[in-house]
């Protein structure tokens, strides 16, 4: 049997190569360890043996400088620790230079990774551990030295505390961020779930009258028919639309909670539009309407979708733009209702999932819906448009 891809049977990605293994490493925290260890145990080392001053064999030199440079391997995890470790090296070494450069890198760690608190008092206890051996009798360097060596620890707790402010700001800023995206997918996934709903009430609302004709029309044409055989279907068919609607109402009585709206609510169309401008313009808005092609009679469900896609593009310009001149175009294509709602604001809109933005997300579901198409943008040099495609579908006539 031939040989076959890990991923074909389920097991996850194929391993990496050696050399993304190795680029993934260096970028590790522990990779960065290693790399400090080695940048400061080897000036450290030769340092050490050459201010000896033939006190000590090498070996124990060697010792003295790898006991005050390897504990920076685990700085991170241990850096009060680390910094006891360099700090008793340096005394104890037999070498004549101070251990600055390892005191440097154990004081910067534990301002970079803990509060200014621990690291004023590292800082404090370095330059007590220098005081205490310049003026103690120590033979390798005066009280005077402890200077340059409170100067570096300054420097290297200061840049511990900035960078370690710095990076608990962005870590900070990335959770809020995080927890912003969060909030705003909610709030989106929210909106589409109200709008659904609301779709779902107005639609059953039109099936529910169209059902009811249907029952009625069955009805009359089984009494005035005169045909046994006539009448039995008429009666199944008004029997199957009243089973019909008691299926739909089960089905949407949850819906239905916690809407006060009466059961079959006349529902509006594209003919309701001059009462739409009209209380608009009441509100402050300068809109205009124009109509292009010959109006045809729309399926229901796509007049109460234009209306609703045209009555919160308006409420949208309302919030967004103020007083802006608008124009509302309607269009009778051959294939779909085509409507442009456009105005000469500043052409600025919150996002689908931004305050006062779900609208768009609402015109969205409703043009999906029918399987048409929906843009929001702003308009060439200022200003912002609204297009939305709505086939006719089967269902015009």
């Amino acid at each position: 049997m031939e040989d076959q891809d890990p991923r074909d049977l389920g097991h996850g990605a194929p391993p990496r190569r050696p050399a993304e293994r190795v680029r993934a490493w260096l970028g590790s925290a522990p990779a960065v360890d290693v790399l400090v260890f080695l940048a400061v145990a080897v000036p450290t080392t030769g340092a050490s043996l050459a201010t000896r001053e033939g006190k000590g064999p090498t070996w124990i030199v060697v010792l003295f400088a790898l006991a005050a440079t390897l504990p920076l391997l685990v700085r991170r995890r241990w850096p009060f620790a680390v910094l006891a470790c360099i700090l008793t090296a340096a005394v104890l070494s037999p070498a004549s230079l101070p251990y600055a450069l390892p005191l440097v890198v154990g004081i910067y760690t534990i301002g970079a990774h803990r509060s200014w608190q621990a690291t004023i008092t590292a800082y404090c206890v370095v330059l007590a551990a220098a005081l205490a051996y310049g003026y103690g009798g120590g033979s390798r360097f005066d009280p005077v030295d402890v200077i340059p060596i409170g100067f570096l620890s300054a420097i290297a707790a200061g840049t511990g505390i900035y960078i370690g402010g710095k990076r608990r700001s962005i870590t900070t800023l990335e959770e809020q961020t995080e927890r912003m995206d969060r909030e705003q997918r909610l709030l989106a996934e929210r909106a589409v779930a109200e709008e659904r709903v609301r779709i779902s009430h107005e639609l059953h609302d039109v099936v529910a009258h169209n059902v009811s004709l249907i029952v009625v029309q069955a009805q009359a044409l089984g009494a005035t028919a005169g045909d046994e055989h006539v009448k039995e279907a008429t009666d199944g068919i008004a029997d199957l639309g009243r089973r019909t609607m008691a299926e739909m109402h089960r089905t949407l009585r949850l819906l239905r909670a916690h809407d006060d709206r009466p059961e079959l609510a006349p529902q509006p169309g594209l003919a309701d539009l001059d009462d739409l401008l009209s209380r608009s313009r009441a509100a402050g808005l300068d809109v205009e309407l124009a109509v292009e092609g010959a109006p045809r009679s729309l399926a229901q469900g796509v007049d109460l979708s234009a209306f609703r896609i045209v009555q919160e593009a308006l409420t949208n310009v309302i919030k967004h733009a103020g007083r802006a001149r608008t124009s509302v175009t309607v269009a009778y294509g051959p294939e779909a209702l085509e409507l442009t709602i456009a105005d000469d604001g500043d052409g600025r809109r919150g996002g689908p999932s931004a305050p006062g933005g779900h609208g768009l997300i609402g015109m969205r579901e409703r043009t999906g819906l029918f399987g048409g198409s929906l843009t929001a943008e702003p308009a060439a040099g200022h200003g912002f448009v609204v297009r939305a495609s709505l086939p006719y579908g089967d269902r015009a006539r």
